[in-house]
């Protein structure tokens, strides 16, 4: 595991000392895309191919991810219920309103493209 900031260069150096390991992994989930288009920038500067050698995988689904070669599998998030969210209670905070400690969880979907090997299916 490495720790990064979210951003390309994060992603890009994080990558480059996987790489470096006696063992590197087959594969990375990155925090978010940005981390994850330079890890697999890494990748191919090593002379690696993404999802050959390596398969990658990010975070947030920005449009980037579908722009990129190879297209970067990535988990979506519902942004507009996430910003929905977050307005409500910055409202309550706004109106000093009393705000509960609570856990909000939501759903979001893995969006497989090409950073990523195809999942065998088993058939029953």
């Amino acid at each position: 595991m490495r720790i990064g900031d979210y951003r390309y260069e994060s992603g890009y150096q994080a990558m480059k000392q996987l790489l470096e390991l006696d063992d590197p992994p087959t594969a990375v989930f990155c925090a978010s895309d940005e981390m994850a288009v330079g890890a697999v920038h890494a990748v191919q500067d090593k002379g690696l191919r993404v999802p050959d050698d390596i398969e990658v995988i990010g975070y947030d689904d920005i449009p980037l991810a579908s722009m990129m070669r190879p297209k970067l599998t990535t988990v979506a998030q519902p942004m507009y219920d996430l910003g929905a969210v977050a307005m409500r209670l910055l409202t309550k905070f706004m109106n000093h309103e009393p705000i509960e400690e609570q856990r909000v969880v939501l759903l979001h979907h893995l969006v497989e493209r090409e950073s990523t090997k195809p999942r065998e299916t088993t058939e029953e």
